[in-house]
């Protein structure tokens, strides 16, 4: 009955209703790729599949000079880090990154990790781990509990199961380990359940820090049964024409106690012109332990000073000494440093546990590696304006010292007798046919987007491409899996 029907429908209103539901279809999925209403949507992109390399929308790899494209088929990243985007038509709640890649690396580089831009003004990157070969080889030589997720190696079967191990680490106490569990417990991408504690040794003096810092740093601060009191001077250079708020946070472990801003009320400065600002933290009852302080501020901006009614204090991983007055001395607790130099008044030789280290180009990053077995190193530098990071704390003075810290499977990890365990929150990549797959999963609530794009990165720490040896990660493919709330949701909750 229908088809007589339809046939005497005249061929221009069966043209229009064509066209009509074409429009309404192509209207629909619009509409499904741009309001997602299910919450979750899919984008990757491969090599050499050109056909299939453009779904999605993952934006290039950058600085192109960490990139040998040249007759390759699959890009090969060969200098670390490298950058790309990802544009979403809207904001998600949590990214599941898989990438497949093959790897020509050396034992200098042991570690692969993917991260997500988190925070812009200091460029901060939330690093999770796709490969990490000093544990992967350890899995065969050491007894292993657990599996995906938390796993943790032993030397010898002291635990049946990691409850045990987590129960005894939080009271303080592991088996044969009796110099306490920062001298034999190793991590990687693991935050132990642990209160580090000082023995009594009485209040020292009040501790005033007046080399300058730029940009953002990091300490922690060690409190004993007394009031804390952190003082602040600041100097804005004004030398870009951003906003420079800073803020000052006071860390218990995850949790903020405290927190102080100061808001950049000139958006208009004359190129330049120099702004003192000053801000300050008091608690008076805090338990003892240790804590952890967030300058968080532009590189336009200088630490001019800081005042501590605690002497026990260190920077944590990182310092930016800007003091122009040179010939300043510096300890850590770790056997390396990388050491970039900003200006070629900053080029010179750096005295490293009594080792000489030449710093001859600028905006090159040096690694700085010494065989000393002393548990405290010696940094002697006659010039600053140099950025000096490792894996461990500095501090300023002997006195001021101390490592609440435990020792990271980093690149330059050194498995030596006193370690006795390593716990990480890592799954080794899946390996078929040379091509390993590896999965990092982010968490996208307050990450930074930026015109509907988030930023992300591949990480090859030690990899560099002006160093002539042929090593590389060759990326297969990219896999971005994005969930968030549904249509439903967001009208309703």
């Amino acid at each position: 009955m229908s088809k007589p029907f339809l046939t005497k429908w005249p061929f221009l209103f069966k043209l229009r209703l064509t066209l009509g539901l074409i429009i309404l279809i192509f209207i629909g999925v619009f509409l499904y790729l741009k309001v997602v209403p299910l919450g979750h949507i899919s984008y990757h992109k491969s090599w050499p599949q050109l056909i299939r390399s453009g779904k999605g929308f993952i934006y290039n790899f950058s600085p192109i000079e960490r990139i040998n494209l040249e007759d390759k088929t699959l890009p090969q990243i060969i200098g670390d880090p490298i950058y790309f985007s990802l544009f979403t038509p809207r904001t998600f709640d949590q990214a599941q990154v898989t990438i497949s890649y093959q790897e020509k690396l050396t034992g200098q580089t042991p570690i692969i990790e993917a991260g997500l831009l988190v925070d812009k003004l200091v460029w901060r990157y939330d690093l999770q781990p796709l490969e990490n070969r000093i544990i992967d080889q350890l899995r065969s030589q050491w007894s292993v509990l657990g599996g995906d997720g938390i796993v943790l190696l032993q030397s010898e079967n002291n635990y049946d199961d990691l409850q045990s191990f987590e129960a005894d680490l939080a009271r303080g106490f592991l088996k044969d380990c009796p110099g306490g569990p920062t001298n034999c417990l190793a991590i990687y991408n693991y935050q132990p359940n642990y209160q580090y504690l000082l023995p009594d040794q009485g209040r020292g003096q009040p501790l005033t820090i007046d080399k300058p810092l730029r940009g953002t740093h990091q300490f922690y601060l060690y409190i004993k049964d007394e009031p804390l009191r952190l003082d602040f001077e600041f100097v804005d250079l004004n030398q870009d024409k951003g906003e420079d708020p800073i803020s000052v946070t006071l860390y218990s472990g995850m949790q903020i106690i405290t927190s102080k801003t100061s808001e950049d009320e000139n958006l208009s400065p004359t190129s330049g012109e120099i702004e003192e600002k000053k801000l300050s933290l008091e608690e008076k009852k805090l338990p003892p332990g240790v804590y952890k302080v967030e300058i968080r501020a532009s590189n336009d901006i200088v630490i001019r000073q800081i005042f501590s009614s605690v002497h026990r204090l260190v920077f944590i991983n990182k310092v930016w000494p800007v003091s122009t007055r040179g010939n300043l001395t510096l300890f850590t607790n770790t056997n390396y440093l990388q050491v970039k130099a900003l200006n070629p008044a900053s080029l010179q030789t750096i005295k490293f546990a009594n080792e000489d280290f030449f710093i001859n180009e600028t905006y090159q990053q040096f690694d700085l590696i010494s065989d000393s077995q002393a548990a405290l190193k010696e940094i002697k530098f006659s010039q600053d304006d140099i950025i000096i990071e490792n894996n461990g704390v500095f501090a300023w003075s002997k006195n001021s010292f101390f490592n609440p810290g435990f020792k990271k499977v980093d690149r330059h990890f050194i498995l030596d007798e006193g370690i006795k365990y390593i716990i990480a929150n890592y799954q080794s990549p899946l390996e078929q046919q040379d091509i390993k797959t590896a999965t990092a999963t982010f968490n996208l609530k307050g990450a930074y987007r930026e015109k509907g794009k988030y930023s992300f990165i591949i990480s090859v720490p030690g990899l560099k491409a002006e160093d002539d040896l042929d090593d590389y990660l060759e990326i297969k493919e990219i896999k971005i899996e994005l969930t968030g709330r549904t249509l439903w949701q967001k009208i309703f909750y």
